[in-house]
């Protein structure tokens, strides 16, 4: 329509229930994004038509077969039902689309997403919103995200979904406002903001965040901000937990919310519930007391697979399984004599402090217990992690000796006794401080009240470190992985990603490893090194990341900042656990890194090296294998249950019932049978895993997965494939005079060149040839090749300037008209090419337009079936050879048809009616299914406009 001056397309209608009037959200007439909104009430609109084809302008089926291609791919708000699969740069397959399809049912997009490690979560939420932004339902979007994960979520939704998200924190806000008008916010500029929770919560910034409107709130490792159990749940007490509260005020405010996370359930019906509560709080009741899922209402909002529900749906139906096969296996490393000395060495002290600890609270009793475990742990990992602690133990004890042995102030904010219990069993963080810092906290928990003991404790501690320093100079461990472990795994291929728990064991391994690679060993020969940790910028960690990514022979160290949310199948299919991690759920999170959709490799290779005669062997059988049977029983890895003080209390009480005075804490950390028996009960009880199994919503087998292909099927057909984008590419090319080569240093990848002129006209600036490809999995590994799709740049530019170009009759490369040969017409036809545009009577109202054909003989005016113009049009198009003045007479003779706006209604009507059928069927199928949401005025379509793109006249072969 016109208005302003211009011509505008309508993109969706809004009613202001408030104002009660009207207005329109509108693009310009090709399809570009616009913020601009008509109002119909105040201003004046005319409807406005597409002009005819040009009766005395003759352009060529090459021109014309390349406009209708642009047409189609620029038809991003069709009849389709999945119009994210050429809008994003992933080959999703059809699981992934179940939420997708889920999301398009609702009127307000609420869901969980919690779906297995490695079954695609990130690839889920990219395709739902580029349904909803394709659709014009949504505009600006908030990602609040752990703060390790903002650069990943930044470039995989810049890489793959062409969305240019900005980062927000303390560090860029002072850049983003710089290129803002003085006052000017950058929540309410930018459309599409990446923050961590850690920052957003804060109370100054959760305010300025809640001063904006956002249409949708994406939050990943929604675990993280679910209500602690037995927590505060009131938003106007000052002890609830910050994160939680954030969420809550964000899910209650905007429309649109998802949220993500494998693990929603940690075996608490009140913390579980607080999910489901954010995305629809009608899905919980309190019955006194007792809390209650409506299932029925919760199973259109949760989407819940486990990886063999996914494995069995797929079945047979693909080549192949889209996950990798599993190679894990435990190494078991036999301590040398010196690490026996050191570990008597720390028994001595261990027992030291436990002895006059015993004297002091219950609490404080506890507290020590944990950082004696904690000690013990970091020695399993590396002498290095054990001398670092000790470091920071001394540094403590000389701060008492120094300032006569004044206690820390306030040791329940110094370091919780949950806190403490989490840094050994590898818990999550805590909205107060990260995992680094809780290490080091609890190296420092130093409890003598006296001169004589703090100087006995830092005796034995040196003692501790002084065999610490011989075991670092005679360590079996470290050389184990250097010598066998990894040059093994570098027979599977020469990528390999090794996992640490600590930052000084991290180190370590790396100041080892780059000394054998620089003394030229023969099994290193070629071999790059990178490490990365929790302490470093997270730029700088996606920076060396993409160096790893790129480096075709490389071992990457890293701590658990890359283990949960970041995707690094692209880049690795071999890792190594250089320590056992305590929490099941944690080494999962790290093997689901590369074992996972996506994985381009046929399998993974999975190493986790054990330290024998210690506390590893009793938490390997006794935890880390009964998560493993739990998961062959239930299907999930369950969370830890229990909270670390009712932990320790089981285990202090156990301690003094089974050990004798005068035994060592040697005896005490091999721990008996029935200690850790109780542990395991504490942590996996019966009744908290049945309670999981029943508040879950695992398989989801309701939505039929063939529906969801027969539906990418259709989409595929419509709006064209991978294969379609690269054809259209070529002729692009062919057509401006560039070139399309083949790589040669790989057969998917093409090196496009184009005249300057050219590029310049399409705002594409490089040096050198343009690299595309349609693998996805290699445009996702290398960062000097794009993956083809839609929100690629140059196809962008080529769709837009071919259109300008074949529409405008001074244009050299006119493409509205043309005529050709074909041996499938006995004689003279002529087929038009037709957009339709329909109203959609939904809540709100909705646009959306298909382009299809209209054949005719052109003498007899006999409409053609749409096999024979399928033959005409799909075989091969021979230019006519006829003179342009004979063919312009025929071309006129096909506009002019008397009945041909009756000819056009009558094509717009009946496909109306084939739309009508196919919704009101899929309506059907989805209530079989048990998805109703929102579905009310899908079938009630109205046709409003109807234009004739171009028209062609087709000569029989010989004529």
């Amino acid at each position: 329509m016109t208005a302003r001056q211009r011509l505008w397309r309508i993109d969706q209608i809004h009613f202001d229930e408030n104002q009660e009037f009207y207005y329109y959200s509108v693009s310009n007439v090709s399809g570009v994004p616009s913020n601009e909104v008509l109002f119909p009430s105040i201003e004046s609109i005319k409807k406005s038509e597409i002009p005819p084809p040009a009766k005395d302008k003759l352009g060529s089926p090459r021109y014309q077969q390349l406009l209708l291609q642009a047409l189609r791919l620029d038809l991003i708000y069709g009849t389709t039902s999945f119009i994210s699969l050429q809008n994003s740069k992933v080959i999703p397959i059809s699981y992934q689309m179940v939420p997708v399809l889920m999301a398009l049912n609702m009127k307000k997009v609420r869901l969980l997403l919690a779906d297995d490690v490695g079954l695609g979560k990130t690839v889920e939420t990219g395709l739902i919103l580029q349904e909803l932004l394709g659709r014009k339902r949504i505009n600006r979007v908030l990602f609040v995200t752990p703060a390790n994960l903002r650069e990943q979520w930044q470039t995989i939704l810049r890489n793959f979904f062409g969305i240019d998200a900005v980062i927000m924190s303390r560090r860029n806000r002072r850049h983003l406002e710089s290129e803002l008008l003085v006052g000017g916010s950058p929540w309410g500029y930018y459309n599409f903001v990446i923050t961590s929770v850690d920052y957003a919560k804060q109370l100054d910034v959760r305010s300025e965040i809640m001063q904006f409107n956002w249409d949708m709130v994406v939050m990943d490792e929604a675990h993280n901000i679910m209500m602690p159990h037995g927590g505060v749940d009131d938003v106007d007490n000052k002890n609830i937990k910050k994160s939680y509260l954030f969420a809550r005020q964000l899910t209650e405010k905007y429309p649109h919310l998802l949220l993500l996370t494998a693990t929603p359930h940690n075996g608490y019906k009140d913390s579980y519930t607080s999910l489901l509560k954010m995305v629809n709080p009608n899905i919980i009741e309190e019955v006194d007391t007792e809390i209650e899922i409506d299932k029925d209402l919760a199973i259109n909002h949760v989407c819940q697979r486990r990886r063999h529900d996914v494995e069995q749906w797929i079945g047979d139906r693909y080549e192949k399984s889209p996950f990798p096969e599993r190679d894990s296996d435990e190494i078991f490393i036999t301590p040398s004599d010196q690490f026996h000395h050191t570990m008597e060495k720390l028994s001595k002290f261990a027992n030291y402090v436990m002895n006059y600890v015993n004297k002091l609270t219950t609490e404080d009793n506890q507290r020590s217990y944990w950082t004696i475990l904690h000690f013990f742990k970091r020695a399993i990992s590396s002498p290095e992690a054990l001398i670092c602690s000790i470091d920071n133990r001394n540094d403590e004890i000389d701060k008492k000796l120094n300032e006569k042995h004044q206690a820390i102030e306030n040791l329940t904010q110094f370091l919780s006794i949950e806190e403490a219990g989490q840094s050994v069993l590898d818990g999550a963080e805590t909205d107060r401080i990260s995992e680094e810092e809780r290490d080091i906290r609890n190296d420092r928990i130093v409890l003598a009240q006296s001169m004589d003991l703090l100087s006995q404790e830092k005796g034995l501690l040196l003692e501790v470190q002084v065999e610490a320093e011989k075991l670092k100079k005679k360590d079996r461990k470290v050389d184990e992985l250097i010598n066998e472990i990894i040059p093994n795994l570098l027979k599977n291929s020469k990528k390999v990603i090794l996992f640490t728990r600590y930052i000084d064991t991290l180190k370590y391994i790396h100041q080892n490893l780059k000394e054998t690679i620089d003394s030229g060993s023969l099994r290193y020969k070629g071999m790059d090194l990178f490490y990365v940790h929790g302490q470093l910028p997270s730029q700088k960690r996606m920076e060396i990341y993409d160096d790893f990514l790129k480096n075709p022979a490389a071992i990457l160290i890293s701590t658990d900042c890359m283990a949960e949310g970041i995707d690094l199948q692209f880049s690795a299919n071999q890792i190594i656990n250089y320590e056992l991690t305590w929490n099941p759920n944690r080494l999962e999170q790290r093997n689901g890194r590369v074992d996972r959709f996506g994985q381009p490799e046929p399998k993974v290779f999975i190493r986790t090296l054990i330290m024998k005669d210690t506390i590893e062997m009793d938490i390997l059988e006794l935890l880390v294998k009964k998560a493993q049977n739990i998961k062959e029983e239930y299907g999930f890895v369950p969370g830890f249950f229990g909270d670390p003080k009712d932990i320790i209390d089981r285990l202090t009480k156990r301690r003094k019932e089974k050990l004798k005075p005068q035994a060592t804490l040697d005896s005490y950390l091999k721990l008996t049978p029935r200690i850790m028996d109780d542990l395991v009960s504490t942590f996996y009880n019966k009744e908290n895993l049945e309670e999981i199994l029943k508040d879950s919503f695992y398989g989801h087998n309701n939505i039929d997965l063939q529906e969801i292909e027969h539906r990418m099927q259709m989409s595929q057909e419509k709006i064209g494939s991978s294969a379609t984008i690269f054809a259209f590419l070529k002729s692009s090319v062919q057509l401006y005079k560039g070139n399309l080569t083949q790589a040669k240093e790989n057969e998917h990848i093409f090196e496009v060149q184009l005249p300057p002129e050219i590029l310049h006209d399409l705002n594409v600036e490089v040096e050198g040839p343009i690299r595309v490809t349609q693998n996805m999995n290699l445009g996702a590994t290398r960062k000097d090749v794009d993956a083809l799709s839609l929100k690629n740049a140059l196809i962008a530019g080529l769709i837009e300037k071919v259109k300008n170009e074949a529409f405008i009759e001074e244009k050299q490369f006119y493409g509205r008209t043309a005529a050709f040969t074909s041996t499938h017409a006995e004689t003279v036809k002529a087929i038009y090419h037709l957009k339709i545009r329909y109203y959609i009577n939904t809540d709100p109202p909705s646009i959306t337009e298909e382009i299809t054909t209209l054949g005719i003989d052109l003498f007899s005016e006999d409409i053609l079936t749409e096999k024979s113009i399928n033959q005409i049009i799909s075989g091969e198009m021979n230019n006519a050879g006829k003179p342009d003045a004979f063919v312009l007479k025929h071309i006129a003779k096909a506009l002019e048809n008397t009945d041909l706006e009756i000819k056009f209604e009558d094509l717009a009507n009946r496909r109306k009616q084939e739309l009508i059928n196919e919704r009101t069927d899929l309506i059907q199928r989805l209530q079989e299914q048990g998805l109703t949401a929102d579905l009310q005025g899908i079938s009630d379509v109205k046709v409003v406009g109807t234009d004739l793109l171009t028209i062609a006249i087709i000569y029989p072969q010989g004529d």
